[in-house]
């Protein structure tokens, strides 16, 4: 395929780089869509997820947004809250850990480490590839973007950054970062997994087909990757989200303190008290953000992809 600039008019730009441009654009569009969901879901996992006791536990996901929008109106309680953060993390994380994602695919399925072109661990792999990496590398964004979701947040995104440096350390910008890449690997392994999967099992070369490459093959296999990733993510994003959100560890002692736990010792706490179940706390907000996301998200990819002069994902 000929390089769009390849005549020398207008700056050049790498393929890598419009991949990222591209899923950066259309998960944008998504999670600004969707942040009021992604902010009930976490405010409902440190309400309930606080292991010390000291939130209150809301009846459900519907009584919090009504208590949301009682407070503060639709816009400023539940679209508002991270919504700068979010938009943050698109053009970094995720569009991070899906521009990236068929360079990865592609290089692995070269190695033939996991069989032929058609293997799914080699797509789950990639995925879990990028998604990792993406994490660790823009985790302050995350830690940020929760603080300012949750039930009280900074004044702005940048005093969040300064004052978390600030108060807890540079260090504290990268707080969580092990639950952050775990669960980053797990839903990037199984949501573009199960996407790329689902379509190319999918799609047909019949013109009449429903299933020919477009707008229905998008929105079938983006459905089904968004249900299965969620259902496959949930601990690790509980658990993300607990130790991301407060100032403690999770288990109420201050970071002030020296004996600061990690993730493992936040989860161990949290299924002593509430159970296993307490690990899928914030599902259904959750379920019902990544499948519609997911749905909007990845068709928008595919179409920028294609006004970027690059193929279909």
């Amino acid at each position: 395929m000929p390089h769009p600039h390849a005549d020398g008019a207008g700056p050049r730009v790498t393929p890598w780089r419009r991949e990222w441009l591209s899923a950066s654009l259309g998960c944008a569009v998504a999670d600004t869509i969707f942040n009021p969901l992604e902010v009930l879901k976490v405010r409902r996992q440190v309400a309930m997820g606080s292991v010390s006791g000291s939130a209150p536990v809301p009846a459900s996901t519907l009584a919090l947004a009504r208590a949301a929008i009682r407070d503060s109106g639709v816009w400023r309680g539940l679209w508002h809250p991270g919504l700068e953060a979010t938009v943050y993390r698109a053009f970094t994380y995720t569009g991070f850990r899906i521009g990236s994602y068929p360079a990865v695919r592609d290089a692995i399925v070269n190695t033939g480490a996991f069989g032929g072109g058609d293997a799914v661990a080699a797509r789950v792999a990639a995925g879990a590839a990028t998604g990792a990496i993406g994490s660790a590398l823009f985790n302050p964004i995350d830690v940020v973007r929760i603080r300012m979701q949750g039930p009280a947040p900074y004044e702005s995104t940048l005093v969040a950054f300064a004052t978390i440096a600030r108060r807890e350390g540079v260090a504290g910008l990268w707080r969580g970062w092990g639950a952050c890449v775990a669960r980053a690997a797990t839903l990037s392994g199984a949501q573009l997994a199960t996407y790329d999967t689902a379509k190319r099992r999918l799609r047909s070369d019949d013109p009449s087909s429903a299933f020919k490459e477009g707008p229905l093959l998008h929105f079938t296999a983006s459905l089904a990757s968004g249900v299965v990733a969620q259902t496959v993510t949930q601990p690790a994003d509980t658990i993300k989200t607990l130790v991301m959100a407060s100032k403690t560890d999770g288990l109420g002692t201050s970071l002030k303190k020296k004996n600061v736990k990690g993730a493992w010792a936040t989860a161990r706490a949290l299924v002593a008290k509430s159970g296993p179940a307490a690990l899928y706390r914030g599902f259904w907000p959750a379920a019902a953000r990544q499948g519609p996301v997911m749905v909007i998200q990845m068709p928008i990819v595919e179409q920028f992809r294609k006004a970027m002069g690059l193929e279909y994902f």
